[in-house]
């Protein structure tokens, strides 16, 4: 009897490690299976040897068209994505802090048109308004003007765990009145840069060719302020950076730079 139970078990754990490994086979098929039924618009020979590649550039930004009539999704990960319309090209980006979509190019008003649909630019924060670091850029501008005639830089970041933007001091490696590099800090996985500000001394507040340069291919707004020496006037200058565009923002310098009251 015992001689029966232990070949008895040994046949059912054998069964059930054949009907494991058939059922992970199974899933392995179906998800290569759906890999490759998945539609890409991608002007290649499906026998191409380097297609792979495209399909994963593809995958890592893809272009998707607005539909006409049924209710437009938009992208729920953080990525992004072309929009391709009836009225132009549109760019679609989502970060924890901001989904934005804005347009890159205008199709020829007289050439042919795609029959999709159409899309509104939008910018929208997770944190509301651009007031909501109001008092992070304050104290920003306090330590800006302590760090004259050098330049000054700090992040505000967006987090995501409690839902609110926290300030973040940066390892300065050299500052001049002219420049500044800094250790870029490692973030937490919920933490990610909303704001990133530096100040140009008493010097106007604009986007340099290195500011240009630096901002390249990040997602964020930058932010510049300038005239921080006693008795000039503060000046400012706010850009949201989307990946190599960038969109002007109003931010007066009075709402930030507390000014004496007259006697």
């Amino acid at each position: 009897m015992d001689q029966l139970l232990a070949d008895f078990q040994n046949a059912t754990q054998t069964g059930l490690q054949n009907i494991a490994a058939a059922l992970e086979q199974f899933s392995k098929g179906v998800a290569d299976e759906l890999a490759r039924a998945k539609p890409r618009a991608i002007a290649a020979a499906d026998d191409d040897e380097k297609l792979a590649l495209d399909v994963a550039l593809f995958d890592s930004a893809p272009t998707v068209a607005v539909p006409k009539h049924a209710a437009f999704a938009p992208l729920a990960e953080v990525g992004h994505r072309f929009l391709m319309t009836a009225e132009g090209v549109f760019i679609e980006v989502r970060r924890p802090w901001m989904h934005v979509i804005q347009q890159l190019a205008k199709h020829n008003d007289a050439g042919p048109k795609p029959p999709y649909g159409n899309i509104e630019p939008k910018i929208e924060l997770a944190f509301g308004r651009l007031g909501a670091a109001l008092p992070f850029m304050q104290a920003f501008a306090e330590e800006a003007r302590n760090a004259l005639p050098n330049e000054h830089a700090a992040w505000i970041v967006w987090d995501q765990q409690k839902q609110q933007l926290a300030y973040k001091a940066l390892h300065v490696s050299s500052a001049t009145p002219g420049s500044i590099t800094f250790e870029r800090p490692l973030l937490e996985p919920h933490e990610s840069l909303a704001i990133d500000i530096h100040s140009h001394g008493d010097g106007d507040a604009y986007f340099s060719a290195q500011d240009n340069a630096d901002d390249a291919g990040e997602v964020k707004i930058s932010a510049v302020f300038g005239g921080l020496k006693e008795g000039s006037e503060p000046c400012v200058a706010f850009r949201l950076c989307v990946l190599g565009m960038f969109v002007p923002l109003k931010v007066p310098a009075s709402a930030i730079f507390k000014t004496a009251e007259s006697a």
